[in-house]
């Protein structure tokens, strides 16, 4: 018995079936909340993408767009469609590279820092009050059982 009908409605799961169904929906469910929330929390002006490019070249410096490709796993254009919102916005400026002259990287503008970091205390305080039912133990539970899912 294959588990599933002709409709393809699940007829009958082994409870570990079960259990990793509920599993995988309440994932489903939990990311996309949080997803919608923290676009909340950042506010019209901005989107997690262009968030999370920004706090890339925050903390790394200037990338070349392949870099940053290659680091989400998304194609370049992509990359060029965020980054032009991210220009518009004076957040972000292309630049030569220093090592050859035929690379063009991308660099955060001063403008973009201060945007960037009033953004990460916004969410910095929305994980504070997701997580704060949670105790540290717990916390660690979690962290452990994720990591423990990724290896």
């Amino acid at each position: 018995m294959n588990g599933r009908n002709f409709k393809g409605k699940v007829r009958y799961l082994s409870n570990r079936n079960k259990l990793t169904h509920e599993l995988e929906l309440a994932f489903r469910q939990t990311f996309r909340r949080m997803k919608k929330e923290l676009n909340a929390v950042l506010g019209e002006t901005t989107n997690r993408s262009e968030f999370i490019f920004l706090q890339q070249l925050y903390t790394r410096g200037p990338l070349k767009v392949s870099a940053l490709s290659a680091e989400f796993e998304v194609s370049a254009s992509h990359i060029t469609h965020v980054t032009d919102r991210l220009v518009q916005k004076n957040w972000v400026r292309r630049q030569r590279s220093q090592k050859d002259k035929r690379v063009v990287e991308l660099q955060i503008t001063e403008e973009g820092n201060q945007a960037f970091l009033q953004m990460e205390e916004k969410q910095n305080e929305y994980f504070r009050r997701k997580f704060d039912p949670l105790s540290d133990q717990e916390i660690k539970i979690l962290l452990n059982l994720i990591q423990k899912l990724n290896a």
